[in-house]
Parts: structure tokens; sequence; C-alpha cells
């Protein structure tokens, strides 16, 4: 798939999951995404997205900011974003104990 520069949504821009592979995999790559009245969907509370996407903004510290918004972002302005997939049983845990700095590993 390309790299997209810039996406400005005033309609809409709609994700839709595999119709029988919830395997299926997509990738979006942009490096701004600006909702701008409209509307970007990847699922939504009656229909969760079920596929894997990867959204994945480019840039660097010279990449020019949108003002306000900066850059490397999905900006909404007067818009609706709407972001749900499948509901994940688990979805935070405790460390068991304190994760010293430099560790390797943790205890869960």
């Amino acid at each position: 798939m390309p790299q997209l520069s810039f996406i400005l949504v005033e309609g809409a821009l709609i994700f839709a999951p595999h119709p029988s592979d919830p395997t299926h995999q997509r990738t979006f790559d942009a490096g701004y995404i600006f909702i701008n009245g409209g509307y970007m969907e990847v699922g939504t509370e009656a229909n969760p997205y079920t596929s894997k996407i990867t959204i994945t903004m480019h840039g660097d510290v010279t990449t020019p900011a949108i003002p306000v918004y900066g850059n490397k972002n999905i900006a909404v302005r007067k818009g609706e974003l709407h972001l749900v997939g499948k509901e994940r049983k688990v979805t935070w845990t405790l460390l068991d104990k304190t994760a010293e700095v430099g560790a390797t590993t943790i205890t869960l």
C-alpha cells in the first residue's frame, strides 16, 4: 500500500473488516489524517472491527506541523472518529514486583 501524505476527510472514510476472514490484515500509511466535519470509522459499537488494521503515521522532527494539531496525527475538527474493535476480556494487569530501571523482564 502506498504512503499517503495528507488525507482530508470531509465526507466519510470507512474501513470495513473482511467479511469472512478475521485474520485478514490491512495497513494504512499517512503523514496526516485530518477529519474536517467528516467521519472516519474503523468499527462501531454495533459492528466492531474484527480484522486487524495497522494505521501508521509517518514523519520526523522536520515534518511541518498543522497549526494547533501538530504533525503525524489523526486530527478531528467538528467531525467524528470511531475506532472500535472486538471486546477484549483482559485490558490491564498488575505488576507482581517493581520493574527496576534497565530490567529486561518484568513479573506480572
